[in-house]
Parts: C-alpha cells; sequence; structure tokens
C-alpha cells in the first residue's frame, strides 16, 4: 500500500485506481482515513478489457481490497498524484458491519436542503461542546418555520419514485431517513456509527433532505457522544446550498468558526463553500475562500470549477465567467455539456446572441450534434425574437429543414420577418412552406415579407410576380404592400422603366393588381412628371383589366395635377368607375381650385367635403371634429380669398383655429404683402383722380382689403 502521507498530500488530484479484477477508476480524490479508504470523485470506470466506461459521480474505496502489488508512489511533488487503488461496484462488495457500499445516484441533486434560520443559529454554535450542538438543535426543532418544514409532505408520483430509486442505490443508508426528519430514536440504535457517517455523505447529493441532516448530525452529538468535526461542518455548510433557506452569509462563518476551533479544513470543505456561492452569489466569500485554497495548496475540482463559473454568471460577471469558462475548457478535464447548456440560457435572455451562437457551435464541435431538443428550440426562439439572422440560419438549416424541429407559428413568423429584412428569400419560402403544410392561410404579411427580399436584391420581375400571386391566391395588395417595391424603383428611371415592361408581360400570365400598376404610376410621377403619368394612366384599363383604377390611382395623380382640364378628366374618371373621393381627394381638389381664376368650387368642395364626414357644415364647424383641408390646401384657399379680398378667409382661418390648425399668421402676412402690392397702384389712381376732380374733396370708402387688415388688427 502507498503511504497514508502520500495520499493525504494527494487530496483534490487526479488519481488512477486499479481494481483487483482488473478494473481501473479515474477520478479525483477527496478523502483518505486512516484505513485507506479512499472517496472519488467525477469517476470513470474502466472494465478489464477496456472496452466499456461508465461515469459515475462518486465512488467510495475499501482500502482492504487495493490491490497492493500495483501500487506504486505518486511522481512529481504537488502534481496530480496516481494512486493505484480497489474499488467494488454496488452489489459486489461486502461492507463493514452488515452494510452494503454502493455508487453514488448519478445526477440525481445538487445538494441537500437546510433551512436557512435554522442553520445560521445551530451551525454558529457548533463546537467542541456536544451540549452546544444539540441545544440549538432542539432550538431549530422548535421553530414554527421547522416545523412547519417538518409537515409538508411531497407525495407526488415523480416524488415518491425518487426516493425510491435513492434507497435502492443507497441500501447501508436506512429508508426513512430520505423521507424526512420525523425518525424514531430507536430505529437508528441498531444502526452503527459508521453507516450514519456514511449516511451523511449520501445525503449531501439528495434533494430535500434537510431534515434527515440535522436529525442525523443532532443524534450523532447527542446520542453517540460524536464531537463535531470536518464532517459534520461539511454537511452542514453544504446545506446553505438550498435556494430558498441557504445564505452563503452561513456558510461562510461556519468556515471561520472551523478555523478559530482548531478543526481541519479539507478541499471538500472549500468545495462545498464553492457550491453554495453558485447558488447565492458573494462575490467576497468565493474570493476568500479561492485565497485560502491557494496559500493551502488546494486545487479546485471540475465540481469546484464548474461552482465558480456558475456564481459568476449568477453574480453578473459574464465576462469574468465566460473567460473563465475558456480556461476550463483548455484544461485537461473534459467540461460538462450542462456548463455550456447554462451559458447559452443566460445569454440567450439576455441577448448576448453572437456569444450564445459561438458556444453552441462549439458544443456541437465538441459533443456532437445531438444536443437536447429544448436548446435548439430556445436559441431559435430567442434568435428569431431579436431577428440575430447569422443563429436563425445556422438553426434552420440543421434542424427545421431536415425536419427535426418544428417551431411554433409565432417563431416562424419572426424568422420570415428576420430573413425578408436580410433579403433571404429562399429563407421566406421555406417559412411560408413551412405553414402553408400545417395548413395555415398565408396573409399578406407572409407575402410581403417575400417581396421585401426581392426588393432588396434589386428582383423587379419576382417582386411583380409576387404581387399577382396574391391576386391568385384572393389577397387584395395594396399601398402598403408596394412600398419596397416604391424604395426600390425611385432609386432609378431605368427600374421604373423595367417595371413597366414587366407589368405587360406579367399581364399575359395574371391578373395584374391595381396595386402593381400604382406603384409603378407613382414612381413614373416622380422620375418624369405628371404629364408622362398621365399618359400611363390610360393604360390602366389594358393592363389592369379586371381590377380598374382604385382611389390610390386618383391619389398619385391629383397630388401632382395643377390644370383643371387634367382634373375634370379625373373627375370623369372617377364617377365612371363609381370611386368616391375621400377626404384626401377632396384636399385635392380644394387646392387645385384655389389655384384657378374661378376658385369658387373650391368652397362648393369644402362643403361636400364636411358633409361626407357625417353632419351638416354647421355642426361639423361646431363640434370642430369631421373632416377638414390640411393646412397646405388651407393656407392655398386662404391666400386666394386674400388675393380676391374675399372676407371668407375670416371663415377658414376660425375653422382651422378651432380645429387647433392656427393659420392666422400665415394669413396675416399674406395680407400684409398683398396691402403693399396694392399701395403703388392706389397712389396712381388718386394721383389720376385728383387731375379731374373739384377742389372739394371726396371721402372714400375703405376697401376690402382695408376692413380684412383692419378686422385682423382688432
Amino acid at each position: 500500500m502507498l503511504p497514508l502521507g502520500l495520499l493525504n498530500a494527494a487530496q483534490g488530484h487526479p488519481m488512477l485506481v486499479e481494481l483487483k479484477n482488473g478494473e481501473t477508476l479515474n477520478g479525483h480524490l477527496i478523502q483518505c482515513d486512516t484505513w485507506m479508504n479512499l472517496t472519488l470523485k467525477e469517476v470513470i470506470q474502466t472494465s478489464p478489457e477496456a472496452d466499456k466506461f461508465v461515469r459515475l459521480p462518486e465512488v467510495y474505496v475499501k482500502g482492504n481490497n487495493t490491490n497492493s502489488r500495483t501500487s506504486r508512489a505518486p511522481s512529481g511533488a504537488g502534481a496530480a498524484a496516481m494512486v493505484k487503488d480497489v474499488a467494488t461496484m454496488a452489489g459486489e462488495e461486502a461492507i463493514e458491519e452488515g452494510v452494503e457500499d454502493a455508487v453514488r445516484a448519478e445526477g440525481e441533486a445538487e445538494a441537500v436542503v437546510l433551512e436557512k434560520a435554522a442553520i445560521a443559529k445551530m451551525l454558529r454554535q457548533l463546537g467542541l461542546q456536544k451540549e452546544g450542538l444539540c441545544k440549538e438543535a432542539e432550538d431549530v426543532k422548535s421553530s414554527s418555520r421547522y416545523q412547519h418544514f417538518i409537515y409538508v409532505k411531497k407525495t407526488d408520483r415523480a416524488r415518491a419514485q425518487y426516493i425510491k430509486r435513492v434507497a435502492k442505490r443507497s441500501p447501508w443508508v436506512p429508508e426513512p431517513l430520505f423521507h424526512g426528519p420525523d425518525v424514531l430514536i430507536d430505529r437508528l440504535d441498531k444502526v452503527p456509527t459508521r453507516t450514519i457517517y456514511e449516511a451523511l455523505r449520501e445525503l449531501q447529493n439528495i434533494e430535500d433532505s434537510y431534515g434527515s441532516v440535522v436529525r442525523l448530525v443532532e443524534y450523532l452529538v447527542k446520542e453517540r457522544g460524536e464531537q463535531p468535526n470536518e464532517l459534520l461542518y461539511e454537511c452542514l455548510i453544504r446545506a446553505n446550498v438550498d435556494s430558498k433557506h441557504g445564505s452563503a452569509e452561513v456558510a461562510g462563518s461556519l468556515v471561520k468558526e472551523m478555523i478559530e476551533k482548531g478543526i481541519q479544513t479539507s478541499p471538500r470543505t472549500y468545495q462545498a463553500l464553492l457550491e453554495v456561492t453558485a447558488v447565492h452569489p458573494d462575490y467576497i466569500l468565493r474570493s476568500s475562500a479561492l485565497r485560502d485554497m491557494k496559500n493551502r495548496w488546494y486545487s479546485p475540482n471540475l465540481d469546484g470549477l464548474t461552482s465558480i463559473i456558475v456564481g459568476l454568471l449568477r453574480d453578473g460577471q459574464y465576462e469574468l465567467a465566460l473567460e473563465k469558462l475558456e480556461e476550463l475548457y483548455k484544461s485537461p478535464v473534459t467540461n460538462p455539456p450542462w456548463l455550456y447548456h447554462i451559458f447559452i440560457y443566460v445569454f440567450g435572455e439576455l441577448g448576448f446572441h453572437d456569444e450564445s451562437f459561438q458556444i453552441l457551435q462549439h458544443l456541437l464541435k465538441v459533443y456532437g450534434p445531438n444536443q437536447l431538443m429544448t436548446i435548439w428550440s430556445f436559441l431559435l426562439d430567442v434568435y428569431s425574437r431579436d431577428a440575430f439572422y447569422p443563429g436563425i440560419t445556422y438553426i434552420w438549416e440543421r434542424m427545421v429543414t431536415p425536419g427535426l424541429l418544428n417551431p411554433p407559428d409565432g417563431t416562424a413568423v419572426n424568422v420570415l420577418n428576420t430573413a425578408s429584412r436580410h433579403g433571404d428569400a429562399a429563407l421566406v419560402t421555406s417559412v411560408m412552406r413551412l405553414l402553408t403544410d400545417r395548413g395555415r392561410r398565408l396573409d399578406l404579411h407572409h407575402y410581403e415579407a417575400l417581396i421585401d427580399a426581392h426588393t432588396l436584391h434589386h428582383e423587379v420581375r419576382k417582386a411583380f410576380t409576387v404581387l399577382c400571386i396574391m391576386r391568385r391566391a384572393g389577397l387584395a395588395p395594396d399601398s402598403s404592400s408596394t412600398r419596397s417595391i416604391y424604395r426600390m424603383l425611385r432609386e432609378s428611371p431605368s427600374a421604373t422603366d423595367e417595371a413597366l415592361s414587366v407589368l405587360q408581360e406579367l399581364r399575359q400570365q395574371y391578373q395584374v393588381p391595381i396595386a402593381a400598376f400604382n406603384v409603378v404610376l407613382e414612381a413614373t410621377v416622380l422620375h418624369h412628371g405628371f404629364k408622362r403619368a398621365f399618359d400611363l394612366y390610360r393604360a390602366v384599363r389594358r393592363i389592369c383589366a379586371d381590377d380598374g383604377p382604385d382611389l390610390c390611382t386618383f391619389h398619385i395623380l391629383l397630388r401632382r395635377c395643377v390644370l383643371r382640364k387634367s382634373m375634370n378628366f379625373l373627375l370623369d374618371e372617377m364617377q365612371t368607375f363609381g370611386v368616391r373621393p375621400d377626404r384626401e381627394a377632396y384636399d385635392q381638389l380644394i387646392r387645385i381650385y384655389a389655384l384657378q381664376d374661378d376658385y369658387e368650387p373650391a368652397f362648393k368642395y369644402l362643403e361636400r367635403m364636411t358633409r361626407s364626414s357625417g353632419g351638416s357644415s354647421g355642426e361639423t364647424a361646431a363640434a370642430g371634429s369631421g373632416w377638414w383641408m390640411s393646412r397646405a390646401a388651407a393656407l392655398a384657399l386662404a391666400r386666394r380669398c386674400v388675393h380676391a379680398q374675399d372676407a371668407r378667409v375670416r371663415l377658414i382661418m376660425d375653422e382651422c383655429r378651432r380645429r387647433g390648425m392656427s393659420i392666422d399668421a400665415d394669413v396675416r402676412r399674406l395680407v400684409e404683402r398683398a396691402q403693399k402690392e396694392r399701395e403703388p397702384q392706389q397712389q396712381q389712381q388718386q394721383e389720376e383722380g385728383e387731375e379731374g376732380e373739384e377742389a372739394t374733396p371726396r371721402v372714400q370708402e375703405p376697401s376690402a382689403l382695408s376692413r380684412l387688415v383692419a378686422a385682423m388688427s382688432s
């Protein structure tokens, strides 16, 4: 056998243990007692033929089963010690005092549960006096929160199955201890003290075992006369891992108390402390623990390193946590996949998509493509939510296209919009095909996304073809559906000419919707002026034989129309196609008539405008609601009234003021400018009149413009 001192020095380092039957165990040495019994964690068990491998969280190795012939001292002081020892599997080994040994329950729970207030009271007094421990345990049991914890029973089926499985894997632990702390003392009297200590080791990694741990610690100190030791402190420290009742402050005080009482701390003690800070972030306590471990030449094992990283994540130190993850990856140990999963979930929720995407790619590279489906689904959801295009395409091509992942409709629509903004027509088409296969009816926004994708690549024909397909599908695209096409056409006159040629070709295969014609008409007005657009309008019956012009068509033309003749033609066309003017059409008609010599029809259309909005003109004016002219049309009509010295400009000003659209200052400037223009003419007329008049002067009546100026001044 190897010297005990060498084994103690090797605690916390990797170990290679050879079994008598030829099997080998490769893990980290956690503890070694005077009987050469070893406790290993993160163990890889290899068969004698080296053809089978089993991963075990923890193994307890009996010293009397050690193959001493193959044991030799480890080389390198302070380095990873290599020890050849013996471990027996559950069901094959004989345990001292009639109790079987078993391997740890694989992946069952991360920590035991302990009520925060109770542990704070009990453990501050934990020392060499066993009476103090018993007294505090009694105080804990008498507290209301502790009593509530005792009587809250978990009777759900999953919990029952879990307890049964754990008890089966730990046959030396009395099964009632797994169910709660209310265990009769006489049921423990026949259990050896060594078995109870082994039970404490097991209970540290079992869910909801807080009551059992407290009960066993109390029993050992009070009934068995055990002095508080390193293992008891470790169990109580690890109990603070509980998310609801644990406390990093209490765990730190326990370690401090151990040092004050002269109880030696081990790597397992600091490991438990790191696990507590992973659940209850405390940067100062974590740094202090790492400093003490460094001073004592303790190296954190894999669990300790992962606890440090998780604690940094929960503490909000994301850059430092990512740096520690990279360091852990470069180390010789194998990182657990769940650690990458935590980073993915945290970074995904926070919107750190570049980092989460890199972690995903690294995870696939190291562990292969067979990852949890929830990881793929979660990432696709958050990537589509925040329009992270690289991640979306990566997951869609690898999971959705082969049919391995079926995202919900909401996620699919988000992917559709993201692909549209990046001009990925293939991805948009794939999403639309997915929705169609589900029996979903494609609506305007689905096709509009495909149009936007084509326009980003200046694919004029494809964009207009989608509009025609929308028409065939029974949808009615409007001007909002063609805004991306208009942005494309306004950049180049040649693109507008190409669009017109495309419409001429498509009308032979499809029913061209009027929205497609309108967007070309709009671009023609912009590049070639009203006359060219007016000539193009005459071809509307030929291009859109089934639809004909709509209100939007006349809006486009009326905005640029200034001639009364053209306006009358457009009015006749509106009557022919049965298009009723809306507020914008009336507004344009008023503006155009205000530019003519005979502006009286402008007031006629203003009256029709107020009537069309509901209610009479007087009622609408009084209420200050309903249709009314825009500011540009109101100023145009007011300007015409000022030049014609029409007092109805006061009515326009009053109504605009009532509607919160004051034009008083603009009209006042118009009046002053008109008055200055008329002064030379009036002075000349006055001089000519004085030559033919008699010596007795005549009193002249003030003009309408003068009366308007006086009224505005008052």
